[in-house]
Order: C-alpha cells, then sequence, then structure tokens
C-alpha cells in the first residue's frame, strides 16, 4: 500500500483518487486553491484531509500527483514542498517532463523524482467511468521512476503503454481530433436536425456505422457522397446552411481534404 496525495482537485483527481483506493491505496490529503473543491473529493476518499497549502514537506505521502491544468504549472511548481525521496506524478498531456522539473528544481538540488501518468481519456466528475480498461500512458527520466509508475498503472488498468514526450504529444492530438474536435462537429449535426424539429437519434445508426468500420479498419468512402462534394452547386448549397463562418471554413477544408482523397 502507498500513501499518496493529490494537488488539484478537479474531474482527473476525482477519477484518480478513488480508483487508487479502490486498487489498496490510501489518499492522505487533497490541496486546492478552492478548499470546496477538495472537501467534495476528499467526502469520496477514506481518511484523506484537505491540505491548505503546498508545502507538503511534513508528509507521511510518496507519492504525489499534480492534477491541475498545465497552463499553471510555472506557477504551482516553483511553490510545492515535498517530502524527501517523494515522487511527483504529472498528469499531462503535453508538458515537457524535463522543462517541468526545471520548474520545481531549477537548481537541481531536489531529492524528488518526476514521472508523467496520462490517461488516455476525458474524465469528468459527473460521468463515472471504470478507468480498468483505461489506456495509461507513462513517461520517466530514470528507472526507478518507471517502476513505480507502472506499479501503479497497472493497479487500476489492464492497459499500459511507455512513451516518450513526442509520443505523448502525438496521442493528446488524436484525443482531441477523435474526441473534443469531432464533438463539435456532432453539435453541428445536431443543430441541424433540430432546426427542422428532428432529433440526433436519427443519425445515432450512422454514427455507430462509421466508428465500427474504423475500428475495424474500413473506410466508409460512398462514391456517390464523394461525387456530390465535386459539384459546387451543391458544396455552396450546404454552406448556406452553416450560420457560423468558422464552420464553413471548417466544411471547405473538409472537402477539400476529400477531394485530395487524404482521408
Amino acid at each position: 500500500m502507498l500513501k499518496i496525495s493529490f494537488i488539484g482537485a478537479g474531474h482527473v483527481a476525482w477519477h484518480l483518487s478513488q480508483a487508487l483506493e479502490n486498487a489498496g491505496h490510501s489518499v492522505q490529503e487533497v490541496f486546492s486553491r478552492n478548499p470546496a473543491k477538495a472537501k467534495d473529493v476528499v467526502s469520496y476518499l477514506y481518511n484523506a484531509q484537505v491540505q491548505e497549502h503546498l508545502d507538503f514537506s511534513e508528509s507521511t505521502s510518496t507519492v504525489f500527483f499534480l492534477c491541475i491544468p498545465e497552463s499553471a504549472y510555472a506557477l504551482v511548481l516553483p511553490e510545492l514542498l515535498l517530502p524527501k525521496y517523494a515522487t511527483l506524478i504529472l498528469v499531462a498531456g503535453t508538458t515537457s517532463l524535463p522543462e517541468a522539473m526545471i520548474q520545481y528544481d531549477p537548481l537541481r538540488e531536489s531529492t524528488n523524482q518526476l514521472g508523467v501518468f496520462f490517461p488516455v481519456q476525458h474524465l469528468q466528475a459527473e460521468r463515472k467511468i471504470n478507468l480498468s480498461h483505461t489506456p495509461i500512458c507513462i513517461e520517466v527520466l530514470v528507472e526507478e521512476t518507471e517502476a513505480l509508475l507502472v506499479h501503479l498503472a497497472k493497479d487500476i488498468s489492464d492497459s499500459l503503454y511507455l512513451v516518450n514526450e513526442e509520443e505523448r504529444k502525438r496521442i493528446h492530438l488524436a484525443m482531441l481530433m477523435a474526441g473534443v474536435f469531432t464533438q463539435q462537429l456532432w453539435l453541428q449535426a445536431q443543430a441541424l436536425l433540430e432546426s427542422i424539429e428532428l432529433d440526433k437519434q436519427l443519425i445515432q445508426g450512422l454514427l455507430q456505422n462509421y466508428m465500427q468500420a474504423f475500428f475495424a479498419n474500413q473506410v466508409l468512402a460512398s462514391n456517390q457522397e464523394s461525387a456530390k462534394l465535386q459539384d459546387t452547386r451543391i458544396s455552396l448549397d450546404h454552406q448556406s446552411l452553416l450560420e457560423k463562418p468558422e464552420m464553413r471554413e471548417i466544411y471547405r477544408n473538409m472537402v477539400e481534404l476529400i477531394r485530395q482523397k487524404t482521408i
């Protein structure tokens, strides 16, 4: 059993803290600049306490998860004080591990090691997600840290990847492309259907068909639909139905990609 603390009390901390306790570890403290959020995360845990500051030097924890927006690293890392030989784990998609080390320990005098623990999933506190099949990407600077992070990852998931910084950044971008970006297109499709008083369930079967084909390494490329997109009149008609200029630009770019047969 490891004693663990969390810096940050958002969606990621909410999920990881519970998953790690369910795996037999013990969460000791949760820090947030918003104490109400820390109190909420603690309410789901067994013996954790709300930490009111970034000085963890007297903590009994040996592992610390940094679950804050990566844009806040430059503010938080210089203030963070950890016990000797404790490991700091960044839950980060794009931050450079060496750069984070310099922000945390500019003089390189610390006994703490850093690593990255990156779940390939968009986590939301209001949506309980079973992490047991969620891929977890690990990046480390030293072998000793790798053993610890692999141990933690295996405790909560059956899918583990050892990656470098470049690979992790590409995975993060792939997540955006397949998830957040695609969701915006789904919402636009929903708006078009609602404009004629139809429900998004109308295209549920179509979406499922495309997803099944994608994971079966099949490309659903209808020659008929591709031919329609070659017709400038149809393209202009489609664009007239899109209210936002940004969406019209996206439409034009996607049509051009299809015309070039690059997707």
